[in-house]
């Protein structure tokens, strides 16, 4: 494929996404107000589309720089809004939590924009990139971490909707709303378990990447003190104190809310910390 040509091929598909990702945010959130079940059609309907356009976005796109999707921070940040729009749709398919569609389809568009955003330029040459991307153990490494923080995202919207839910049912106001959205212990189960589920990924993704970097020769001093690394260490150490506090401490679930919603912040912080172990992007 031309790489121009490719490029604004990418650059075309990627804006239908996002309006696709918006128009379907608006429908599954009108579905709360108006209780139709055209809008909730419509908006998985919309869901789906778009994740099919954003995957072909992301295939012309690495066509046209025969490069992986997942090069500079902006091209991860698109790739992680996919991956969030396909654990929404796994989550309609297991809880039917189209109510957390609205933040999913939301969260995704706004990733989409924030990669556009950031400069396309990578630090190494055409050359190295391709040959370190050809590494297997960074592959996973970028793969795993991606899929866990795309797990995370999902178990941040479910946290959000517990809250909400928790905060009308405390305030005795609005109870009408109660029967619009799914139950609390639904909420919390799928929370849960998606975070669950990216911990031992995101557990997998800083592994490889450590054994990568020692089977290159080892970490050498400035891993130790590296912005991004230790900030995948703190983002472990989050979700895995919001497990223990679930599984163990017994914690209510309106406070382990409050660790999911920090965990996110932190693991999207891991595509902007600046880092000189860490060779992608800006």
């Amino acid at each position: 494929m031309n790489a121009a040509l490719g490029a604004t091929a990418a650059a075309v598909l990627l804006g239908v996404t996002c309006l696709l990702y918006v128009l379907g945010a608006a429908s599954l959130g009108a579905n709360l107000f108006l209780r139709r079940r055209s809008l909730l059609v419509s908006g998985r309907i919309l869901a789906v589309l778009g994740a099919f356009t954003h995957m072909a976005a992301i295939g012309a796109h690495c066509a046209a720089l025969k490069h992986a999707p997942f090069t500079t921070p902006g091209e991860s940040l698109s790739l992680l809004a996919w991956i969030v729009v396909l654990v929404y749709l796994g989550t309609e398919v297991l809880w039917g939590l189209s109510a957390a569609g609205a933040f999913a389809l939301g969260l995704a568009f706004v990733l989409v924009l924030l990669g556009a955003a950031l400069p396309a330029g990578s630090l190494i040459g055409k050359e190295q990139e391709a040959a370190l991307l050809a590494e297997r153990a960074v592959s996973l490494h970028i793969v795993a971490i991606l899929t866990a923080i795309g797990m995370f995202a999902l178990a941040f919207c479910c946290a959000v909707l517990y809250l909400v839910e928790h905060r009308i049912l405390k305030s005795k106001h609005g109870l009408a709303w109660i029967k619009r959205l799914p139950p609390l212990a639904t909420v919390e189960t799928a929370a849960f378990t998606l975070a669950a589920l990216g911990f031992p990924l995101l557990t997998l993704g800083i592994l490889s990447g450590l054994a990568y970097q020692v089977g290159r020769g080892g970490l050498g001093p400035t891993w130790a003190v590296d912005g991004k690394t230790l900030l995948a260490y703190a983002v472990w150490a989050v979700y895995g104190a919001y497990l223990v506090a679930r599984q163990k401490l017994d914690w209510p679930p309106v406070r382990t809310a409050v660790i999911l919603l920090v965990g996110l912040g932190l693991a999207l912080l891991l595509f902007f910390v600046p880092s000189a172990a860490h060779r992608f992007g800006r």
